[in-house]
């Protein structure tokens, strides 16, 4: 997990830098006067893109590392999860009933199950002839 967030930085930082240098170039290189020619607008361009690219790698690493640390355990759970979490309570009385409701319908089913018809090859094994 660790390469995985060092490997996305490092991608975003390279993009980064590559996005401004395609937007600053024009006039570090004394290309640029007056009006805007197509290359500059194309350069431009690009490193705008690949600026927003960067960004949305920075943000997506920040929140797998944030995920990880809660997973951790060395930053507290979201307000979200903690208040799904308090709903849900696991009760020995609720895990016998649920276990005891279980069993009746599995009991319920096969009281009810008819013995199993020979299968013929011309149909379908989900289809019992009428």
């Amino acid at each position: 997990m660790t390469l995985r967030l060092i490997l996305g930085l490092g991608w975003s930082l390279v993009a980064g830098l590559t996005g401004g240098w395609l937007v600053l170039a024009p006039w570090a290189l004394g290309q640029q006067g007056g009006d805007w020619t197509t290359v500059t607008k194309s350069e431009f361009g690009a490193g705008l893109g690949l600026i927003v690219l960067a960004l949305a790698g920075v943000v997506i690493v920040a929140v797998q590392t944030v995920r990880t640390l809660r997973e951790a355990g060395a930053l507290a759970p979201s307000r979200a999860s903690r208040g799904a979490a308090d709903g849900v309570t696991a009760s020995p009385e609720m895990e016998k009933a649920l276990i005891a409701l279980a069993q009746a319908l599995a009991e319920d089913l096969d009281a009810h199950r008819e013995p199993a018809a020979p299968h013929s090859g011309g149909e379908s094994a989900w289809r019992q002839p009428s």
